[in-house]
């Protein structure tokens, strides 16, 4: 399982992803780029793909049979940092270690390790997106 911290990924990928940008910062279009290339790649079965937004209004959008966009809803910061959380707790042991997080976020990456998950930098797993969309 690779869960996605959405908004963290478009700022490390803000070059990539400038022309969907709203002065400077991802709005809709930065985030619906991101999952269609995420769709593009993720298109068999096997990898499930979480990605966290925040936004003020949970709910959650099956976009293919391995992506899944979610909004944990709620107020204040870090919403889809403590949904990731929320999730890596509860997995079972042997279920977090086969999860992946994509983040740059120290705070949230040192969590995730402590629970068991692996941490992918953002630039490091967009180059390997990359290289999977070429092989198809």
């Amino acid at each position: 399982m690779i869960l996605v911290d959405g908004h963290n990924l478009l700022y490390a990928s803000r070059t990539r992803f400038a022309a969907q940008l709203l002065d400077g910062h991802p709005g809709t279009a930065a985030r619906e780029a991101l999952v269609q290339q995420l769709v593009a790649v993720f298109d068999q079965p096997g990898q499930l793909v979480r990605v966290y937004f925040d936004g003020s209004e949970a709910h959650a959008e099956q976009r293919s049979a391995q992506v899944e966009v979610i909004y944990p809803g709620g107020a204040g910061h870090q919403r889809a940092d403590r949904a990731i959380l929320d999730l890596l707790r509860e997995l079972g042991s042997n279920d977090v270690d086969a999860a992946v997080v994509v983040t740059r976020d120290v705070k949230l990456a040192r969590h995730a390790r402590r629970r068991g998950a692996s941490v992918v930098d953002p630039a490091a797993f967009m180059a390997d997106c990359d290289q999977a969309a070429m092989r198809a």
